[in-house]
């Protein structure tokens, strides 16, 4: 069953059950009213027809010593005719509950008789033949003689009210319930609504259309319900990009290292074959040995670069406190053999601050960094490498006016076997992995680097480490 169906259900059952139960309740309590205003009306009657038929029999009995029951009958009609209302019969009684006087007969029980006593009034409802009746009932000693005397007040007005009042509330809440019913079916639509929308989504998103978005503005909890759904949309459609992305980059992974082997494989393979099968001049033979070292010494640097970054994913670092000055003080001694080749201006400037990291990696990432600058402005031009302390880590920039790095590019480069120039990075014993390498460390150091580059003009790389200590 649908949940509308289910809303606009239970809305019509408690709808039901209350109107039914309040009708209920406030017809009872009118007529509850009523029927007690009726049953002091009957005992004050009573009371009065008492007061009146004493008063006359103590008034004879005092004149003639004796009280007959033609005399009672006599005061009795006088009484009725004198008294008695539209809605009101009375019965006289001698002490033995035997009838003297009736104005009307009525069936009527002697035990009400039975119950009061000479200083008491009781009363009890009779119904005969589909009219009901009070019956009060009170006793009289007049010279020694004892009388009952009854009054039946017709009230049967009252019950065909109340029969009435339920008919007419059974038609009244027959047109509330289609009244209630038919508002309370859009209400339950309208409430629905936007699940439907978020199903429909829901179902879209699972038939891979991850662009689409609930779009709910409210703010009650069914709205908190859509903004969080769309924010699951979001972190999964960014998930999958990701998942894609590190699939690309794996395939792309794959593809390049096959590629990488491939090339040097070949190489060795075919003058390896050509010193096998041929007899070749000397200097044909030192020239197939020296492509056969190299090539190899290539692909013993991939086997070793490749090792680092599987290493690198797996060791613990041990993290030191290292001054700033001295680190790049170091990289510095250690660069220098590679920038005096060629006409490259270098400064380093560092602001003090110690650093808590594994020194030698950090190295490895400026070494590496710089050689990069330094390749981007084949043998002239100028680096600059600076220090800066943060207020929460320390960033390192590294800048040079090389070649530069296509803006297409930048968001590439850190990837493993990626090469803007393949053919020139293969010539200076590049496989594509260095950067990948630095990505790594740093990541591992909970840094950042950031690449800047203008084509033709030079690149930026802003190295910021975190302050760990």
């Amino acid at each position: 069953m649908n949940f509308s169906w289910k809303v606009f259900f239970s809305t019509i059952i408690m709808m039901l059950i209350t109107f039914s139960v309040g009708g209920y309740i406030l017809i009872t309590t009118l007529f509850q009213s009523v029927y007690v205003r009726e049953i002091d009306s009957a005992k004050e009657e009573n009371r009065i027809i008492q007061y009146t038929f004493a008063t006359a029999l103590t008034a004879i009995a005092e004149s003639k010593n004796t009280i007959t029951e033609d005399v009672v009958i006599e005061i009795s009609r006088a009484a009725t005719k004198n008294i008695r209302g539209e809605n009101t019969q009375i019965r006289i009684c001698n002490q033995d509950f035997d009838s003297i006087y009736e104005s009307n007969m009525v069936e009527y029980d002697k035990q009400l008789l039975k119950k009061i006593s000479m200083d008491t009034r009781g009363y009890t409802i009779l119904k005969d033949k589909n009219i009901y009746y009070i019956q009060t009932a009170c006793s009289l000693n007049v010279s020694g003689q004892i009388y009952y005397l009854e009054s039946f007040r017709d009230i049967t007005s009252i019950y065909k009210e109340r029969k009435v009042q339920y008919e007419v509330y059974k038609k009244l809440l027959l047109a509330l319930i289609i009244v209630n019913g038919f508002i309370s079916y859009l209400i339950s639509l309208w409430l629905t609504y936007p699940i439907k929308k978020l199903s429909r989504v829901a179902h879209k998103i699972s038939n891979g259309s991850l662009q689409d978005r609930v779009k709910i503005k409210s703010e009650d909890e069914i709205g908190r319900l859509a903004r969080d759904f769309n924010r699951m949309t979001d972190s999964l459609e960014y998930k999958i990009h990701e998942l894609e992305d590190i699939t690309r980059r794996q395939e792309d992974f794959i593809g390049s290292f096959a590629h990488e082997l491939k090339t040097p494989l070949t190489s060795i393979i075919g003058y390896a074959d050509m010193l096998r099968s041929q007899k070749l001049s000397p200097e044909m033979t030192v020239m197939s040995a020296d492509y056969i070292f190299k090539e190899g010494n290539r692909l013993g640097a991939l086997s070793l670069k490749l090792l680092e970054m599987i290493v690198l994913q797996n060791q613990e670092l041990e993290l030191k406190r290292v001054s700033a000055k001295q680190l790049l003080a170091e990289v510095r001694g250690l660069i220098y053999p590679m920038i005096r080749k060629g006409d490259i201006i270098f400064e380093i400037a560092a602001d003090e601050a110690v650093l808590y990291l594994e020194p030698d990696l950090i190295k490895t990432v400026l070494m590496n960094l710089i050689d990069n600058a330094r390749k981007a402005m084949d043998g002239v031009g100028k680096i600059v490498v600076r220090g800066v302390k943060e207020t929460d880590g320390y960033s390192i920039y590294i800048i040079d006016n090389g070649k530069g790095i296509p803006r297409e590019e930048l968001s590439r480069i850190t990837e493993a076997f990626y090469m803007v120039d393949k053919s020139r990075a293969r010539e200076q014993g590049g496989a594509g992995l260095g950067l990948a390498i630095c990505t790594e460390i740093i990541k591992r150091h909970q840094g950042k680097m950031e690449f800047d580059s203008i084509e033709g003009k030079g690149t930026s790389v802003h190295l910021f480490l975190k302050d760990l200590g």
